[in-house]
């Protein structure tokens, strides 16, 4: 009897070493954004405020691409009064924000009864003088590179250079940088 104790030792081993290898490396760092919080739920829910004015279609374009590539949903409401409820996950700002800060996304409400990890509402606020300086001629791509890469934290995500969670200017009008990366995809998926 005490050889057969090792030898399910061993395969209990392996079973775990073998869970352990075939996790995505990506999932284990999930979430890295700045406040390590996750979305409420896989619906993400999204409106404008009165001065997102712009360019408002840059909000609606990185809702799509959070909808369309991963297995969240992005929902705009018909019913405008909808609008004026806390529990939207995302609210498009734009501000003039610190020198250098083209984007930025804040939790502006934690659902603390069930988990201070758990974002119900976050706020993205856009500075498009930065965005649209006078170096950068890719304005268009860029602003949706940084939209994107703002619902990218609201879900859980952290930076990266290789996705749209790239920080900064895009290097080039890629589709690359206004999309997120496989890993990224599979950490959203996984968790959602």
């Amino acid at each position: 009897m005490p050889k057969r104790i090792p030898k399910a030792i061993g395969l209990v081993a392996c079973v775990v070493t073998t869970l352990i290898a075939t996790q995505s490396p990506a999932y284990a760092q999930f979430p890295n954004n700045g406040d390590s919080t996750v979305a409420d739920n896989a619906v993400h829910t999204y409106c404008f405020t009165s001065g997102f004015t712009t360019d408002p279609s840059v909000g609606s374009y990185a809702m799509a691409v959070l909808g369309n590539t991963t297995d969240m949903d992005d929902l705009f409401p018909i019913d405008p009064p909808f609008c004026q409820f806390r529990e939207t996950d995302v609210w498009w700002f734009e501000s003039n924000l610190a020198a250098g800060t083209r984007g930025v996304r804040d939790c502006a409400d934690y659902n603390l009864a069930a988990s201070p990890d758990i974002c119900t509402s976050s706020d993205v606020e856009l500075d498009f003088a930065e965005l649209d300086d006078a170096v950068d001629v890719d304005d268009w791509e860029d602003r949706r590179k940084t939209a994107v890469h703002e619902v990218g934290h609201s879900v859980g995500l952290g930076h990266d250079t290789i996705s749209a969670m790239k920080s900064g200017e895009i290097p080039d009008t890629s589709l690359t940088w206004r999309t997120y990366s496989a890993a990224d995809i599979a950490d959203i998926n996984g968790h959602y």
